[in-house]
């Protein structure tokens, strides 16, 4: 086997790949087998069935047709197992394959790293695998090494590239690595004699060569590495490649699959809403399910996730503390729970649509549970809001249950002033008997919050001045962070004030939150949708240090006949979240848009416009506009979902890699089968040809008899070379000539002259051999084992068939 060094650095190559995956791409297996061993597997069905096939004179051709075959097979019994006729795909399997394959696609282009490794990913990564392991036998046994040691680090950097995290020691590895290769591969060219590394000043001079040309690489790649990196890293934008919301599938009004981007900020971004049926809900409380649960259906917020950064223009979720269930005491961090009254609820969620990495569920999860063992196992929690990730992308069936605590705001308690007396606001509503309270003058808990300069921290923008002086203005007069809020979320829906609008294009609206509220003439002046409503109160509130954040997630969604939640698209939604010291976070909507539930302010047993008195900024009222706001929308019906409740769970779904544990012993052994004799074969005639090199016949007749003896061409033992050479083809006379001469005849040194006539009779007589039997022949004689036959289990065999012939005659 030539290339020994190449052969190993291209292993140790793949290797280093399959460790990166391993520690930072891909998860654990959930079942079946570890899908590290299904690509190492993979690899080296790839690296056998190539050298196998070359090993047999095939066509690369129809060694690229053999691997297409088998990987095909492998793909379908990774992927749709249950489709299969033993490892055969049938009509079902096609149509499936090809729907996994894009969900898993989607995942890959979309998903964070670690993932699960779902069944569709493990099966490109394996079809990845193969292909190195093709390049590998295919670039060394036809002297291109460069192919068989590059490939694997070309995948590396792809690797490093999707991993999106700094890469620490592995860069030095891999940098060691790319000089190890270039050294392997030039000493393994100068020891085989390719190219200008054969002797005297050359070898020398190639010596010299070496460190200065892996140095040299070195330092290439590392500039390379660092200044593309600067180079491309401002065609990013910010907040990811995709906007907030984005279509895939069919999309629109039709029935496709609806993702959100986790960022929201004061660019017009979600505009286009459809109807589509995002998911579907079953709420169940200790009284029961549905509208039976004591619960109002029609006043639930969804959640996904909350975002505490803002950066000028756009919020987003900065450096998430995201944790394993098992490693967390309480999903949500304690110092960040609301600490009123709250109302356990479970849900009960089919996904239709919605299809990315962030769970709806209802406010902060306290557990999670699914029948699918993935997505039992395959989830992690944002510690500061209890939001659930999945490692993967939701999917249409999926299912899953979320205990959630619901919030209760308590009035007494927000009502009141730190020594225990009313707010202003609820003072002057208790006076006018419109608000009563309990145990007046006792002063209302205080809860601080854990690192409160995240939520509220401002980016350094002279424009930010003016949203300051506003909020001033808005609020001037009241006493309370709760009286605060109350005032800016009523400032936003207040009639004429702002307006609420999805006519705008997408992109096409202010950078500027401060000209945005205050400048007439900016672009879509107060007009927007929920972005960006929330994203100017969180920063109002900011102003006046009340910690905010900004929270992702669908407004209630419509209730069925049955009591079930349906949430739709148009359903996607943002609002704030601020921390009030004698609760927690509270939810304010200050969204003026028509079909929303009331916002905060409607939760007052009063009007609180009566108490608000705050000087307000003359501001132009917009022409009057349909209240309606929503585009109409096609009514589309729900596919036929089977209802969570009463279900014992269902049968666990195939998860993890369903491959029955014989399925890759047996191909491994097939692949042995196919490729380790003719390995075998290649390897003999390899030493003997080199053999030949140094002046030693016998190698080369050898050979041609071997050869002669695996296509079933039958001689007298007693038959001497000339004449099996004469009954054989007259082009093996020059050979057998030559054998006799230096078995035979005097001891003549190295006869060069005499090498060569046998070199050119072995591959002459060979031709004519390939010219007179067939290739189904030749192929039979390519994993015949007579050849290979030791000689002294021969003359057994002949002693004992001549002892059984003995005594009949």
């Amino acid at each position: 086997m030539g290339y020994r060094l190449s052969w190993i650095v291209g292993s140790v190559g793949i290797l280093f790949t399959l460790a990166r995956a391993h520690d930072r791409l891909l998860r654990p297996s959930v079942e079946g087998l570890p899908w590290e061993i299904v690509l190492l597997a993979a690899a080296v069905l790839g690296t056998v069935l190539t050298w196998g096939g070359l090993a047999y004179r095939l066509r690369t051709r129809t060694v690229i047709l053999i691997n297409l075959v088998a990987m095909f097979l492998v793909t379908v019994r990774i992927v749709v197992p249950q489709t299969t006729w033993f490892v055969f795909p049938t009509l079902s399997s096609f149509g499936e394959l090809r729907s996994e394959l894009e969900f898993a696609r989607a995942v890959v282009r979309t998903g964070v790293a670690p993932v699960i490794p779902l069944a569709g990913i493990v099966a490109l990564l394996a079809l990845l695998y193969w292909v190195l392991g093709f390049l590998l036998a295919w670039g060394l046994a036809r002297g291109r090494p460069y192919v068989a040691v590059v490939a694997p680090l070309v995948v590396y950097l792809q690797f490093a590239t999707m991993d999106r995290r700094p890469s620490g020691a592995w860069t030095g590895v891999f940098l060691v690595l790319v000089g190890v290769s270039l050294l392997a591969v030039a000493y393994d060219r100068r020891r085989e004699g390719t190219g200008l590394l054969t002797s005297g000043v050359t070898h020398h001079a190639l010596t010299r060569s070496l460190p200065s040309l892996a140095a040299g690489t070195l330092v290439v790649t590392l500039v390379l590495a660092v200044f593309s990196t600067q180079a491309l890293a401002g065609l990013v934008p910010r907040s990811g490649v995709l906007e907030w919301r984005a279509q895939s599938g069919l999309g629109g009004e039709y029935y496709g699959s609806v993702s959100y981007n986790p960022f929201v900020g004061i660019q017009q971004g979600l505009v286009s809403q459809s109807n589509v049926p995002i998911f579907v809900a079953e709420v169940e409380t200790d009284r029961g399910f549905g509208r039976e649960s004591g619960v109002d259906l029609d006043r639930l917020y969804w959640r996904l996730l909350t975002l505490d950064t803002f950066s000028g223009e756009q919020w987003s979720a900065r450096e998430p503390r995201i944790s394993s269930p098992e490693d967390l005491d309480a999903f949500e961090d304690p110092a960040q729970q609301f600490r009123g009254p709250e109302t356990p609820v479970a849900q009960h969620i089919t996904i239709l649509a919605l299809q990315q990495e962030w769970l709806p569920a209802l406010y902060a999860t306290r557990d999670l549970s699914a029948p699918n063992t993935a997505v039992d196992r395959g989830y992690r929690v944002k510690e500061d809001d209890g939001s659930i990730r999945f490692d993967a992308l939701s999917y249409r069936g999926m299912t899953y249950s979320v205990l959630s605590e619901l919030p209760d705001p308590d009035l007494d308690v927000l009502s009141r002033r730190a020594d225990g007396s009313l707010s202003p606001v609820f003072g002057g509503a208790a006076e006018e008997g419109d608000f009563t309270v309990d145990d007046v003058g006792s002063a209302p808990p205080v809860f601080e919050l854990e690192d409160a300069e995240r939520y509220l921290e401002l980016p350094d923008d002279e424009g930010l001045e003016l949203v300051a002086d506003l909020a001033e203005d808005q609020t001037r007069g009241l006493e309370t962070d709760f009286e605060r809020a109350l005032a800016l979320e009523r400032y936003f829906t207040t009639p004429g004030n702002f307006r609420y609008s999805v006519d705008i294009d997408p992109g096409h609206g202010a950078d500027d939150l401060g000209a945005w509220l205050l400048e007439p003439d900016s672009v879509n002046y107060r007009t927007g949708y929920c972005e960006q409503f929330s994203t100017a109160m969180a920063v109002m509130a900011r102003h006046l240090d009340i910690p905010s954040r900004v929270v992702l997630g669908f407004t209630p969604g419509s209730v069925l006949d049955d009591g079930r939640v349906v949430v739709r698209d148009r359903n996607a939604h943002a609002w704030v979240e601020l921390w009030m010291p004698s609760q927690g976070w509270v939810r304010f909507d200050p969204t003026p848009r028509g079909d929303f539930v009331q916002p905060t302010v409607g939760d007052l047993p009063f009007d609180a416009d009566d108490y608000l008195a705050i000087p307000e900024r003359e501001v132009p009222e917009f022409e009057p506009t349909d209240p309606g706001i929503v585009r109409p929308f096609v009514d589309q019906p729900l596919p036929d979902i089977p209802r969570f409740v009463g279900q014992s769970g269902g049968a666990d779904e195939e998860t993890g890699i369903p491959i029955p544990s014989w399925v890759l012993p047996v191909a491994l052994a097939a692949a042995v089968v196919f490729g380790l004799v003719p390995a075998v074969k290649a390897l003999r005639r390899r030493r003997r040809m080199r053999r030949l090199e140094t002046g030693d016949i016998s190698a080369a007749w050898a050979e041609i008899v071997d050869r002669l003896e695996d296509l079933g061409h039958t001689t007298a033992p007693s038959a001497t070379a000339a004449e099996l050479a004469a009954g054989t083809d007259a082009a093996m006379v020059p050979l057998a000539r030559a054998y006799g001469e230096s078995v035979y005849g005097p001891e003549p040194g190295y006869d060069q002259a005499r090498v060569a006539t046998a070199r050119e009779a072995l591959g002459e007589t060979e031709d004519r051999l390939t010219t007179r039997y067939s290739r189904p022949q030749r192929l039979v004689a390519r994993y015949r084992l007579r050849s290979l036959t030791p000689a002294w289990w021969i003359r057994w065999r002949r002693t004992r068939a001549e002892r059984r012939r003995g005594p009949s005659a």
